[in-house]
Parts: structure tokens; C-alpha cells; sequence
């Protein structure tokens, strides 16, 4: 089972996640938007574009105005994991050793590496069980809520408190060579170094790797549709809408088709 754990379903992982996330972008976008739906203000320039995306993207705006409890949850755990996944690219590509590069020594950025890895892990563990709790103890957000959404925290639960414990329980703890070793021969189609004598490490790749495969059918494709929907809603407004078929917006003014003229705040 290890072996099939560590060195088929890698392989598997991989190829379901990329064709899920190409399948679901071009579902996205072969799609017709017949109509523009570009929300009011309209920003004026691209670079108005980019503020609104920078707002949304970092500080989450939307869910500040309209759900304060919410954000409170949301915005630190999305952050924390952030900083967690680029830890463990980082960390195990430098083997802890990347803070060196910031004038630290090795022994301190190790140490840096493992106390960050560790403080992000428990903000990330907290925001699932509040985002959790809310599911459960919150009315309105239970009634919107299907299985589905249950079961997709309590793997992140599952996989962040494997992780959070072989950071605080050393012996069970991983170091950072074979771990980079066995990816790296993943990497190279050369599958031959698997971390043996830690069952917790095996769990954590396990969980992580039916996360990554369920992630471009499920909600958490939000990672990447987020960028489309600000995208259709704040781009620059344009006369007709990009997409529209068929639409001869001259033609139509001039037979009166109730065609607004350009800038003209008429609502039809």
C-alpha cells in the first residue's frame, strides 16, 4: 500500500488534477456571456482593474463589507494556507536554508523555517474549525451547506492536523533531505526514494493527494475561478459586452431596437 501511495498515485494525482482544471477552464471559458454584466462603478482603466482585483485577492473586500463573522474566519485561514503551501515548496526545496539568503544563519533560518511552518499551521487548523463551526452552530450557513461541504473541511482538518502534529511531536516529525529526495525522483520519473518508518507522512501524502484530485470538481476550484468572475465583473466597461453574439450596435440604434447610446446611464 505504501508503494502505491507513494509511487503510482502521484502520477495519477497529478494527471487529474491538471485535466479537471483545464476541463473546468474551458467549460468556463466556451461559455457565452450574453449580456455585460460589468458592476457599476465602472473602472475606467486597466489599472483600475488590477486595484480591484489586488483588493479582492488580498484582503478578500467583498466578504469584509457583507460578512464581517466570515472574514474573520476566512481571511487568516486563506493567508496561513497560502504561506503553508509556498513553506513546504520553499522550505524543502532550500532544506530549510532559505532564509540564509536574508543574511540569517543556517541554524537560525532552519529555525525560522520550523517556527513559521508551525505558527501558520495552527492559524490555518483554526480557521478550518471556525469555518467548520460556523457550518454546523450558524443557521442560515447550515441551511446552504451540503455534505459536501462538510466533507471538504474535514479533510483540510485531517490533512492540517497530521502536518501540525509531526511539527510539534518531533520523533514523528520529517526532515527535510529525504523529503526532498523523494520528490525529486517523483519528479525525475525516477520513483525510488520513499520516506519509510513515519505512518503519519504516508496519511498526510495520502489525504493531500485525494485533496488535490477532488479539488477541480468541488467548490475549492474557487482558486481558480475567482480570477474569471472578478474579471467579468469589474473589467473595463465596453459597448457591446465581449461575447455577445450577433450584435450590430449601430444597425440597432438606427432601427431603434432600444439600443442605449455610448455612455448613456438609460436602463432598459
Amino acid at each position: 500500500m505504501t508503494y502505491f501511495i507513494a509511487q503510482i498515485l502521484p502520477y495519477i494525482t497529478v494527471t487529474v488534477f491538471v485535466l479537471g482544471v483545464v476541463y473546468r477552464l474551458w467549460r468556463w471559458a466556451a461559455s457565452r456571456i450574453v449580456h455585460n454584466i460589468t458592476l457599476s462603478p465602472f473602472p475606467q482603466t486597466k489599472t483600475e482593474v488590477a486595484g480591484i482585483y489586488l483588493r479582492e485577492i488580498l484582503l478578500f473586500r467583498n466578504v469584509f463589507n457583507f460578512d464581517r463573522p466570515l472574514w474573520v474566519g476566512a481571511w487568516p485561514m486563506h493567508i496561513a494556507l497560502l504561506n503553508v503551501i509556498g513553506g513546504h515548496v520553499v522550505g524543502f526545496y532550500f532544506l530549510g536554508k532559505q532564509f540564509v539568503y536574508l543574511g540569517a544563519s543556517e541554524a537560525l533560518s532552519k529555525y525560522l523555517s520550523n517556527l513559521l511552518g508551525t505558527v501558520f499551521g495552527i492559524i490555518l487548523l483554526a480557521g478550518l474549525l471556525y469555518l467548520l463551526y460556523r457550518r454546523i452552530a450558524i443557521d442560515k450557513v447550515r441551511q446552504v451547506s451540503n455534505p459536501s461541504d462538510y466533507l471538504m473541511l474535514l479533510l483540510l482538518i485531517s490533512i492540517v492536523s497530521i502536518g501540525n502534529f509531526m511539527r510539534l511531536v518531533p520523533e514523528y516529525g520529517m526532515h527535510y533531505e529525504p523529503v526532498k529526495e523523494y520528490f525529486t525522483t517523483l519528479i525525475l520519473f525516477q520513483p525510488a526514494a520513499i520516506p519509510e518508518g513515519n505512518p503519519f507522512f504516508i496519511a498526510h501524502l495520502l489525504l493531500a493527494q485525494i485533496l488535490i484530485m477532488i479539488l477541480p470538481f468541488s467548490k475549492l476550484m474557487h482558486l481558480f475561478g475567482m480570477f474569471g468572475m472578478r474579471w467579468i465583473e469589474n473589467r473595463v466597461y465596453k459597448e457591446p459586452a465581449p461575447g455577445l453574439p450577433n450584435v450590430d450596435v449601430a444597425a440597432g440604434r438606427a432601427r431603434g431596437t432600444g439600443l442605449s447610446s455610448a455612455g448613456s446611464t438609460d436602463v432598459a
